[in-house]
């Protein structure tokens, strides 16, 4: 308890640089006089603090104490405080914590200097909540149960063994050996609905080494080449690896990828409109034509 009261002090006084023994006292919830005896243990342990005494006085540690004691360049702070941010930005309660905790340490405005926010535009509580839960169950090693709706369409409740969480392409994803098929698989967690954290604990997992793009059951991939009106260029270039990309004299752009073969890619073409013409397969030039003519259909009518 004694060792708690001493960081809690010595915390005060990076942030605040100056307290006074009333306010100390006060705070911890002890007499004045214990903090007077803390803070000639934190003197005999080598921290340089000490009393001042009169207006503006107070309890005191020496000037540049921090940056001696840190061994930290600027830069390295710089780093640290950033990948701290990243992970507040997941949802992390504890993390908030820490990052101003060293924010003080570091004689650095942790406030205001850098915003970091992994969440799409209109995201809600709801998102951070499932993450936050996510999180949770990977670190407990529990098992974890939901509904899972896969890029063909399908809908499915799973229960998984939690590994790692992975940030990749703008999406996070959630990388777990699933009981019900028996495999790993990645899930993408805004496709996740109805989580459920288990009581029921699981041993620890390795995960594959690499992640591999999820997969449906009965994958199958299909190269495409595109081409892409001007006006789609910022789109193209969200969404497409640059050298996928050739840049044509009109201003169009052909593309050249491989996609899985499913209803979201046909949703995903669909979404360009008038801005896209698919060069080839021949074939799935006829399922947008087919497609279109039905949507064409529901205006018609």
């Amino acid at each position: 308890m004694k060792n708690s009261r001493l960081f809690e002090i010595l915390y005060l006084l990076v942030e605040k640089r100056a307290v006074t023994a009333g306010d100390l006292a006060q705070r911890l919830e002890v007499s004045e006089r214990t903090i007077y005896r803390d803070i000639d243990a934190l003197s005999a342990a080598g921290i340089p603090v000490y009393a001042q005494k009169g207006r503006g006085g107070g309890i005191r540690l020496m000037d540049q104490f921090v940056l001696d004691k840190a061994l930290l360049s600027q830069a390295q702070q710089d780093e640290i405080l950033f990948a701290l941010q990243a992970v507040l930005a997941t949802g992390g309660a504890a993390e908030g914590e820490t990052l101003s905790r060293l924010s003080a340490l570091f004689r650095r405005e942790g406030d205001g200097w850098l915003e970091v926010d992994f969440t799409d535009w209109g995201s809600g509580a709801a998102e951070r909540e499932n993450f936050s839960l996510v999180k949770r169950a990977i670190l407990e090693r529990r098992l974890l149960s939901f509904t899972y709706y896969s890029s063909a369409g399908q809908k499915s409740r799973r229960t998984v063994e939690p590994a790692r969480l992975v940030f990749k392409s703008g999406c996070w994803y959630l990388s777990a050996y699933c009981q019900t098929r028996q495999a790993w698989r990645v899930f993408r967690l805004v496709r996740m609905e109805g989580l459920s954290l288990e009581e029921e604990t699981c041993p620890p997992r390795k995960p594959p080494e690499r992640l591999e793009a999820p997969q449906a059951d009965g994958y199958r991939g299909v190269d495409l080449r595109l081409r892409f009106a001007p006006s789609a260029a910022w789109r193209v270039r969200d969404y497409f690896n640059p050298k996928e990309i050739t840049a044509q004299p009109d201003g169009c752009l052909l593309v050249a990828c491989t996609f899985p073969e499913d209803q979201w890619l046909l949703s995903f073409l669909l979404s360009f409109g008038s801005q896209l013409e698919v060069l080839s397969p021949a074939y799935w030039r006829d399922i947008l034509a087919e497609e279109l003519k039905k949507s064409l259909g529901v205006y018609e009518t």
